[in-house]
């Protein structure tokens, strides 16, 4: 499946397969060793995702988040202050699907769950002002 990848695109794979939680475009971007312009990294982002190498996921409606298209769990907390993405492995979602299928007669591929909060160095960070 590598075959054909361009330099830059194999190492934003490894990038994003060796990261615990998903990253943006700009994360990628720092991470790399050479530094091409951003929109080549988007680029390379978009091949990888056409092609079902890596899927993404948006947060906070702005910024899209790559990870791995055979990650699981793929279930996040998401801090709406800081940014900070935490991923977590306790899934109910597996449970409820045959319910789901057979009530709304769809065939259930994935799935990415996430809740949204505060962190808690941000409560804090909040608590102190």
């Amino acid at each position: 499946m590598l075959k054909g990848l361009t330099k830059l695109r194999k190492e934003i794979l490894n990038l994003i397969e060796r990261s615990k939680v998903p990253l943006c475009a700009e994360e990628i971007y720092q991470n790399l060793d050479d530094k091409p312009n951003l929109s080549s990294v988007y680029r390379g982002l978009c091949y990888l995702e056409e092609r079902e190498m890596i899927k993404s996921i948006t947060f906070d409606g702005n910024t899209r988040y790559f990870f791995k298209a055979t990650e699981h769990p793929r279930h996040y907390l998401y801090c709406k202050m800081c940014g900070r993405l935490e991923a977590f492995d306790i899934c109910f979602a597996n449970r409820i699907q045959k319910e789901l299928e057979k009530k709304h007669d769809y065939k259930i591929l994935d799935h990415i769950f996430y809740f949204v909060g505060i962190c808690s160095e941000c409560r804090k960070k909040l608590s102190e002002q």
